[in-house]
């Protein structure tokens, strides 16, 4: 077939095109190739789509995103406390030594040096509630629960003999 617009047509035109057509063959039958997406298998989109919803779902229930330290256990190296009951102190291993305070206190007393009462009542066993510097009535308690198992006067206050005792407690720990 002869294109009318072909000035110089003839046959050496159409051979031209016949082999340009040739060399095209591989082309012509090749199928264009698919996008990636159509490739791909709607059965496993579907199981890896259930699968991360199942991470996501066990990641939630133990807590993972929550982002508080609540369900971490932590070990305190705190001292057992015992009930105002017990007349006998818990005594547990500490991981530095504690001191004894180096004045006699009472109640109503507050500062450091309270606060170094606190600890070592604490370290002894005997709970004084919160280390606060305040010698209040939970210190007091925990003074005349070191006395009575001291076997000194039981008044709750500290003076020379409890100061004594309580060095001499804290040494043998």
């Amino acid at each position: 077939m002869s294109n009318p617009d072909d000035w110089f047509g003839g046959a050496a035109a159409d051979e031209a095109e016949e082999a340009a057509r040739a060399e095209d063959w591989l082309q012509e039958d090749a199928p264009s190739p698919r996008p990636w997406y159509e490739t791909i298998d709607r059965r496993l989109v579907v199981v890896a789509v259930v699968c991360v919803g199942l991470l996501i779902a066990v990641l939630a229930a133990a807590g993972v995103f929550s982002g508080s330290s609540h369900h971490v256990a932590t070990v305190s190296s705190t001292v057992a406390t015992n009930p105002v009951t017990t007349t006998t102190p818990t005594t547990t291993a500490a991981s530095r030594p504690v001191a004894a305070p180096t004045t006699t206190l009472k109640p109503a007393d507050s500062g450091a040096q309270v606060k170094v009462l606190q600890r070592a009542l604490a370290s002894l066993g005997f709970s004084t509630g919160t280390v606060d510097g305040d010698y209040g009535p939970a210190t007091e308690d925990a003074v005349k629960q070191f006395q009575r198992s001291a076997g000194l006067d039981v008044d709750g206050v500290v003076g020379p003999a409890t100061l004594r005792a309580l060095t001499a407690a804290l040494r043998n720990r």
